[in-house]
């Protein structure tokens, strides 16, 4: 008898970046959302919108699921949310 073994690992993925210059108010900006795929991610990240409208004036929000919980958010959604969004948080769920 054969037996195939999976391996559901990933290596770790080595990036540079600089970091974003923070805004001085949030009022009036829009907010992407990223929701990892974990258990009560949508739930988290609707949650600090919501608290981030109420308390300092968000204007819109843009919410978009990853594929995968284990996996960066692919290129294409992070360029769209680039262009359509002020800030960014990524919820974790579970």
């Amino acid at each position: 008898m054969t037996y195939i073994v999976l391996d559901p690992t990933n290596e770790p993925v080595k990036t540079t970046f600089k970091k974003a210059r923070r805004p001085e108010t949030l009022k009036g900006l829009r907010i992407g959302l990223i929701d990892n795929g974990k258990k009560n991610s949508d739930y988290l990240v609707k949650r600090i919108s919501d608290r981030l409208r109420t308390i300092h004036g968000i204007s819109d929000e843009i919410l978009v699921r990853k594929p995968s919980p284990s996996h960066a958010i692919p290129s294409h959604m992070a360029e769209a949310l680039a262009g359509k969004v002020d800030l960014v948080v990524a919820g974790i769920g579970d």
